[in-house]
């Protein structure tokens, strides 16, 4: 029996192993056109490394034309690569291979079925675009936006911190003119702090793209404070007693009225700002004049002018039937007399505005040739912007009133 089985095994030997390599060939055959091989296209975006290494020798880099995108070919069977997707692929650009300052070689590496497909060996590339790097501090700026509440004015404006530290392409960084952090008071009653992200101006008041820039901090802390606020008219009381030659018309300020802030029980007890009786003599006029003030002396226990409000107040004391305006008068309608010898003196200006008094009609006829004035020298120095006094001269119906100039005064050439 066993003989058998060695006869049968042992019995046209080639032709049974001519029919295992058949039979395997036609294997292979069958597998191939069940399951072929094929090759697709696959696009991967690229992760940039090292990028310290630029940073270092202090630059920076741009991905050219904003591709930073490699496309490459990939072969494995039908029933791999059909599961393959984008996501099963590493792209990565060295910063430590960069090449001609331009251009960094990509490898592309598999993440699945790495030993069962073929990635085309053609070296793909990521452009670059190297800038100089920079780095510069800037102070914030802290401002509000939007509408106040009535009765309410901005006390102060504080952000934390108060310098911001950018760091990018030195062509962007050196468009940066101003940077702003802004809190809206829209609606606002009571103190409040908010973060907010800082903005960036050039010269122009444009924005300045900050997408390439990195900073020290992403918000900044804005705190407004507020502050009770009332309008307050403002009086003036005289002194004196006017000359029986005249009748006075009416005394009014510029403004007539003034923000003043404060505690609401400060603001309370104020119903006027009041110019005392020792700054209008009334004995002392001759005509129409006007003077100016500074009421901050003059302001109640508890409270102050509001931001932006001017102390200084104009009072215009005008004869009944008069009326007040000014005029332009030419530096050549001035006089100087009286300059010591060997000194010359000069007016800082070309032009002076005077105030004018008299009747409308007056006033509709006065030119700005028919005002002279005089300034009297005697008592001048070598120096520039030295304070003198410019008198005129009234002409009929109209009062000029006298008013104070700068003038330089120099050593005269000798001839």
């Amino acid at each position: 029996m066993q003989q058998k089985i060695i006869n049968a095994l042992t019995k046209d030997v080639g032709l049974k192993i001519l029919a295992i390599i058949f039979s395997f060939l036609l294997w292979l055959v069958v597998v191939n056109i069940d399951d072929p091989k094929q090759t697709r296209t696959f696009t991967s975006v690229v992760t940039v490394t090292n990028e310290d290494v630029l940073t270092q020798a202090g630059k920076l880099y741009e991905i050219k034309d904003g591709v930073n995108t490699v496309s490459f070919r990939v072969t494995a069977k039908r029933s791999i690569i059909e599961k393959l997707s984008p996501s099963d692929f590493s792209a990565v650009a060295d910063m430590n291979n960069l090449e001609n300052s331009e251009r960094v070689p990509v490898t592309i590496a598999a993440k699945s079925y790495v030993n069962y497909i073929t990635i085309s060996s053609r070296q793909n590339y990521l452009y670059v675009n190297l800038k100089d790097l920079t780095t510069e501090r800037f102070l914030i700026n802290a401002q509000t936006t939007g509408d106040l509440e009535p009765e309410l004015a901005v006390e102060e404006v504080t952000c934390s911190p108060t310098v911001i530290t950018v760091t990018g392409p030195q062509d962007i960084v050196n468009k940066i003119e101003s940077v702003v952090a802004s809190a809206n008071i829209t609606g606002v009653t009571s103190n409040f702090t908010e973060n907010v992200i800082p903005k960036f101006y050039d010269a122009k008041g444009e924005v300045v793209d900050t997408s390439s820039l990195n900073m020290s901090v992403s918000t900044v802390s804005v705190s407004v404070s507020f502050v009770n606020t009332k309008a307050a008219d403002i009086v003036v009381k005289t002194s004196g007693i006017l000359s029986p030659e005249l009748t006075l018309g009416s005394i009014k300020t510029d403004p007539a009225s003034v923000m003043i802030i404060g505690e609401p029980s400060a603001l309370n007890e104020v119903s006027n700002i009041t110019i005392p009786e020792t700054v209008i003599n009334l004995s002392n006029l001759t005509g129409s004049f006007t003077t100016s003030v500074d009421i901050s002396a003059y302001l109640p226990d508890g409270v102050q002018l509001a931001e932006g409000t001017s102390s200084k107040v104009a009072i215009y004391v005008t004869m009944a039937n008069e009326t007040a305006s000014t005029i332009t008068v030419p530096a050549e309608n001035i006089e100087l007399r009286n300059v010591p010898e060997g000194l010359a003196v000069s007016l800082d200006v070309e032009k002076i505005t005077v105030d004018v008094f008299g009747s409308e009609s007056a006033l509709a006829g006065l030119k700005a040739e028919d005002v002279k004035g005089y300034i009297d020298c005697s008592n001048l120095s070598v120096g520039e912007g030295q304070n003198a006094v410019l008198q005129f001269e009234n002409l009929e119906g109209i009062t000029v009133q006298n008013t104070s100039v700068t003038v330089t005064v120099i050593e005269a050439k000798k001839e």
